[in-house]
């Protein structure tokens, strides 16, 4: 198990946050997710990579960076 956590930006609001949140949780080889709209970080756990991640928020009105990457 890995975990990557990301910054995504424009992700202040609770709207932000269910969307954001939304488009990772139900990506094969999640096991958690913690959203923190405050510092705009999404940290993620499981059999995911960081290049999924950053793809399934492609798209969106958010512009997401790896902060952590997978370990």
């Amino acid at each position: 198990m890995q975990t990557v956590q990301l910054y995504v930006e424009g992700m202040r609001c609770p709207r932000c946050v269910r969307e954001a949140t939304a488009r990772l949780r139900d990506l094969p080889g999640v096991a958690t997710l913690t959203a923190d709209r405050g510092t705009g970080q999404i940290t993620v756990t499981g059999d995911v990579s960081a290049a999924d991640l950053l793809d399934a928020l492609a798209g969106s009105s958010f512009t997401a960076e790896v902060l952590h990457p997978a370990r």
